[in-house]
Parts: C-alpha cells; structure tokens; sequence
C-alpha cells in the first residue's frame, strides 16, 4: 500500500491499486447472511451448552426428568447469538468501507478516478475478464445493469462478439480488434457522463479491473466457454454428438472446440480446488 502511494503508476501498479480497490467490495447481502448464519450456529452452541449445564448440574423437581431451561436464558442466548451476527456484520461492513476509501485514495494520487475504471480505456482489464463481461452483457435483458456495461465498457449488441460458438479468444487478433472497437465506442460516448461504479455498484455486479492470475482466468474462461455451450445447445440441439448433423460447415470446428475447453477448463478447476 506505501509503495502504491509514492510510485508512479504503471500498468502493472494500476491493476493491483484496481484489485486492492475490488477486494474491498463483497456482496452485502451474501455477507449478511453468512453472518447470521454464524450468529444461528452460536444459538445452537450456546443453547446445547445451556440444556447439558442445567441437567448436569441442575436441581431436579421429580427423579429421572430433565430439568427445562428457564425461558429467560433462552431469550438471553437468543439475543447473545443475533447480537454476534449483527456486530460481526458491521464490523466487517466497517474495514470494507475503509478499505474501499484507502485504495479509492491511493487512484487519486496515481491521477485516477475510483469510480470510473474505464476513463482511460481498457487497458487495465485481462481479455478473460472483458470476454466474460461481454459474454454476461449478451444474456442479460433491457435494464439498468445492461446499460451500465454498455457506457462503462463500450459495449454494443452489434458489435464483431459472438456466443455460439465464440468467434475470439483471449490473445488473439480478434480480440485486440475487439478492444479498439470497444475503446472506439467508448471514445463516441465520451460527451455523455460515465456512469459511476461506487461501492455498492461494485459489491453486487464485480466490474472492477482483477488481476489476471491463473485461477480466475480459468474461472473467467469457463463464464463465456460454459454461455457459449449453452447457445450452443439452444440453437443446434442438446446433444453435443449429433452437431455434425445441425451446426453449419463453417462453425462446428469452433463449436467443438467451446465444448471440449468448457469441459477442460471445469476439470481444471477442480483439480485445483483439490490441491487447495
């Protein structure tokens, strides 16, 4: 963090203050519930401890009964348990935030603007990570979040990306074509206001630049191979071995292939999560 905050940024330096700043954001909601999930683990705990203590060492009314649990040491661990989750979440809700404003400071200094990661273009952003936010952009209805993508990342329902099979890949020609139309849009829209992408944004929908390590280009990878199966199969039929029969000429080399990377890409992951 002290090194970020007296460097120059460089495009390596910008991807880790970017993926310091999306580490920050967790969805607010799936952390509420883990939390009350703890906080209902610690009722179960305690309320098991209370029921052995009490027939342990409790004075019994009638010989060979239990000895029942006052109501107010239930309500007690009740409140004791609720209170747990409730405190945790805050508490975690707290660092986030103040994490989130560290890192947002650190981008200011480097001249960037926190909540406008495309300002610059997209150079900050892995071909994994972009192909499967366009992948995302295809299946996703008319609404706010679609147009989000589209002023953020220059997206387009006619521009040169496919589902069905892919027709570009991470690393190829098509796909720094596909950057500069993108970047082009992008630069078409620059008298319109960029959308903002603040905490919450970020929380719920992931858009911030990620550094590009092997597991998440793998999990990336398996985001836009697995969409373009499944349009795939909508179009041609759900039998992968009869595609010869209803994928045209030109497209079923590319078809197989997005099936068998879909399903090397799943048991890649799994051996990894095993070795973890």
């Amino acid at each position: 963090m002290e090194r970020l905050q007296t460097a120059s940024f460089g495009i390596d330096e910008e991807r880790i203050a970017w993926e310091g700043l999306a580490s920050a954001c967790s969805p607010p909601i799936r952390r509420l519930g883990a939390f009350l999930l703890v906080g209902f683990a610690a009722f179960v705990a305690t309320t098991t401890a209370l029921v052995l203590l009490y027939n342990v060492f409790g004075a019994r009314s009638v010989e060979g009964q239990g000895v029942s649990v006052p109501s107010a040491a239930f309500y007690g661990a009740m409140s004791f348990s609720l209170a747990l989750g409730v405190v945790g979440y805050l508490f975690w809700l707290f660092k986030s935030l103040r994490l989130y404003g560290a890192f947002s400071r650190v981008l200011r200094r480097g001249g960037l603007d926190p909540k406008r990661p495309t300002a610059r273009g997209l150079g900050v952003y892995s071909d994994e990570q972009l192909l499967a936010l366009r992948s995302r952009y295809e299946n996703l209805k008319e609404g706010r979040l679609k147009e989000l993508l589209e002023a953020t990342f220059g997206f387009q329902e006619n521009d040169s990306f496919a589902l069905g099979p892919l027709n570009v890949l991470p690393g190829t020609f098509e796909m720094n074509a596909l950057r500069v139309e993108w970047e082009a849009n992008l630069i078409l829209r620059s008298e319109e206001p960029q959308p903002e992408i603040g905490w919450w944004t970020e929380s719920r929908h992931g858009l911030l630049p990620r550094k590009a390590d092997e597991v998440r280009k793998l999990v990336y990878a398996l985001r836009y191979t697995e969409d373009s199966v499944r349009a795939l199969k909508r179009r041609y039929g759900y039998r992968a071995d009869r595609w010869h029969t209803t994928v045209p000429e030109g497209k079923l080399w590319d078809a197989v292939r997005d099936y068998e990377d879909a399903r090397r890409i799943q048991a890649a992951l799994h051996r990894k999560s095993r070795v973890r």
